[in-house]
């Protein structure tokens, strides 16, 4: 990958561990449906250059988001890893790719809304089906969103020419 586009993915990653974690808990009355922007780009990421791609930013976004906030350390890390890394393998494998972009973020986001669930639920909170509902509804707002990053991101990182054609 050419540099510009790891400085931009890298950069991207760290805009959106600021947004996630200095903009959005104190201007935001209630964050309940707000989706993780950094989980987001690391998705996209994974879904437009493959999920050797997605693993690293997702480890390096959360290692990042380890350190600046109050939970365990690495589970963040191990979730946006393992997301980055399905996402960029469903996209791979899937043969319509119109529908990759679709589906990879939905189930990528599900699985980490369901071990975030089962964390604070282990870590003495009541069970209660709104959490899961709640996830549920961040993850359809995070696909969206993905949709609409997907078409920014790969105008930066598939441009329409070729090197290799005479210009």
């Amino acid at each position: 990958m050419r540099l510009y586009k790891r400085a931009f993915a890298t950069g991207m990653v760290i805009l959106c561990i600021l947004i996630d974690t200095a903009i959005i808990p104190f201007e935001v009355s209630n964050p309940i449906y707000y989706p993780k922007f950094t989980l987001l780009t690391i998705i996209t990421i994974a879904l437009l250059m493959g999920r050797t791609q997605g693993i690293l930013y997702g480890l390096i976004g959360g290692v990042l988001m380890d350190i600046s906030i109050l939970i365990p350390v690495g589970l963040t890390s191990v979730l946006y890893t393992v997301c980055g890394f399905l996402a960029g393998y469903i996209a791979r494998k899937m043969r319509i790719r119109i529908l990759s972009s679709i589906i990879a973020p939905i189930v990528s986001m599900m699985l980490y809304e369901i071990v975030m669930t089962v964390y604070y639920v282990s870590a003495g909170g009541a069970f209660d089906w709104m959490m899961l509902f709640q996830g549920f509804i961040r993850s359809l707002i995070g696909c969206a969103l993905i949709q609409v990053m997907y078409i920014g991101f790969k105008a930066v990182f598939k441009p329409k020419y070729s090197r290799y054609e005479k210009r």
